[in-house]
């Protein structure tokens, strides 16, 4: 009887073609021509755990550069695959090629926990980091390659090169000049920033402008080229002049007008602080300059609308009402207003009420300090303050003989000066009681929109005269029926 025989069955299918390949295998018997088949078996070819890394790269062709200022850190991400049939751990690993001394490098979960191998089932895809870190300055480049490893499997090349350059601290200064001036003028700040890293920067400079300063639309310059500006909240100006050469120091000036808003309480000098910063991108990191600010004082000048008053208490000798040589200042003399505001004169018989709402004011002598009868008319009295306005006190020497009949209680000449302006005001008594005042105005250099305002007595209006250009000397003159006070002009004006 013949023996039966199986067809062989090849193994070498099963070595190759793809992952997961199912190969079915049926035997056959034959005997005295009858052949008899099997079963079939279903045989399936299964890939090993296969570990994929991305991206890829070699030393002569890193997948990508990164840049890293030092001393710093820096996270590498990777894409990590289990291209197999198998689920197995991926054992990882990292090294480092040309890294400077104290460099080191570890592979991290992206919560941050230290990795030597990650368990993925076939398929599956996990994001895994690489952290480096330079503790010293360095400049130069370094490659860090992850490999991954999974039973006889592996992907060892996985290169990333880290361009390395030392740590850049900019450093901003930012001045005002002058550092004092008054609401209404336009003031320069200027902004100074090197570049002390080895390539270009694009710096982007921002201040802060506090309530009461406004950037002069298109002032903005570094040297002869302007620099574009945006407005922002709060006050933010940023400016963006372009790129800067290693080794070179950008300069960027803008104006700022001082608006009325700079002095909530216009009788008081304010001092603004203007802060600035200065950002720019390198080393795929943000720089960021520490704060730099510019102090800025601010004046009433000719905004100040407060009222003073100045004057001279004195023992009038002959009774005229005039300061004459022979009268004597009463020093420690009380001046009150109704408000209880005093002050005391000086040795000379001088004093100043200050900060006074422009209006009518009741001033009058105390009289425990000046037990003195006053000449008529140069006693207690209600002023109608406005600006700079004389008030004196004549009072008379008992036993002393009055002035002649008719005689006037005539002011002297004044002289009142704002900036580089003087009016110096003149009265001369004219026949009947009434007086001739002339202003005779000067400047020291060209001012515009110059406005005189004269008060000639309590019950006479006040009187303006107005000048677009004063550059030379003018005179204003004007009569009134009655005698002169001794108020002081007022002056505004502002420069050209």
């Amino acid at each position: 009887m013949p023996r039966p025989s199986l067809l062989p069955l090849t193994l070498s299918a099963l070595l190759s073609g793809a992952a997961a390949l199912s190969i079915p295998n049926t035997a056959s018997l034959s005997a005295r021509g009858v052949r008899v088949n099997s079963n079939t078996v279903e045989l399936t070819r299964v890939a090993p755990c296969d570990p994929r890394v991305t991206p890829d790269g070699s030393a002569a062709q890193p997948a990508r550069t990164l840049e890293l200022a030092t001393p710093g850190s820096l996270l590498i991400p990777y894409q990590l695959t289990q291209a197999g049939d198998v689920p197995g751990p991926v054992r990882l690993s990292v090294t480092l090629s040309g890294a400077p001394a104290g460099a080191r490098a570890q592979v991290q979960a992206p919560g941050g926990e230290a990795l030597d191998s990650v368990p993925l089932a076939p398929g599956e895809t996990r994001t895994v980091n690489v952290a480096l870190l330079v503790p010293q300055g360095a400049q130069g480049e370094l490659d860090v390659n992850l490999a991954a490893q999974c039973g006889a499997s592996s992907d060892p090349l996985n290169v990333t090169r880290v361009r390395l350059s030392p740590q850049v601290n900019l450093l901003l200064t930012h001045t005002v000049t002058p550092a004092r001036s008054e609401v209404g003028r336009t003031v320069p700040f200027t902004l100074r920033l090197p570049n002390p890293a080895a390539r270009p920067i694009t710096p982007e400079l921002t201040v802060t402008l506090p309530a009461g300063l406004s950037v002069v639309p298109g002032s903005a310059r570094s040297g002869d080229r302007p620099v574009p500006a945006t407005s922002g909240a709060d006050g933010r100006v940023t400016f963006t002049p372009g790129p800067l050469e290693p080794g070179a120091t950008l300069t960027v000036t803008y104006d700022a007008l001082i608006t009325p808003q700079a002095l909530p309480d216009p009788g008081t000098e304010r001092t603004l602080q203007v802060p600035a910063t200065a950002r720019a991108q390198y080393a795929g990191q943000t720089l960021v300059a520490p704060e730099a600010r510019a102090s800025l004082i601010v004046a009433p000048g000719v905004f100040d609308r407060r009222g003073t008053v100045i004057g001279e208490v004195f023992l009038d000798a002959n009774g005229n009402g005039r300061r004459d040589p022979d009268d004597s200042p009463l020093a420690g003399a009380r001046v009150l207003l109704a408000n209880g505001q005093q002050t005391l004169t000086d040795e000379q018989g001088r004093y100043a009420l200050r900060d006074l709402t422009p209006g009518p004011w009741l001033l009058r002598l105390d009289a425990a300090t000046a037990p003195f009868e006053p000449v008529p008319g140069l006693g207690a009295r209600l002023v109608d303050v406005f600006a700079l306005t004389r008030v004196d006190f004549a009072l008379r020497i008992p036993g002393a003989q009055p002035a002649p009949a008719g005689t006037l209680a005539a002011p002297r000449d004044t002289t009142v000066r704002s900036g580089p302006v003087v009016v110096t005001r003149r009265v001369t008594a004219q026949p009947g009681g009434a007086s001739l005042i002339t202003l005779e105005l000067s400047s020291a250099r060209p001012v515009a929109d110059v406005t005189v305002t004269d008060r000639a007595g309590p019950d006479e209006p006040p009187r303006s005269f107005r000048m677009t250009l004063l550059s030379g000397p003018v005179t204003f003159s004007y009569l009134t029926l009655t005698p002169a006070g001794p108020n002081d002009p007022d002056v505004l004006w502002r420069e050209p």
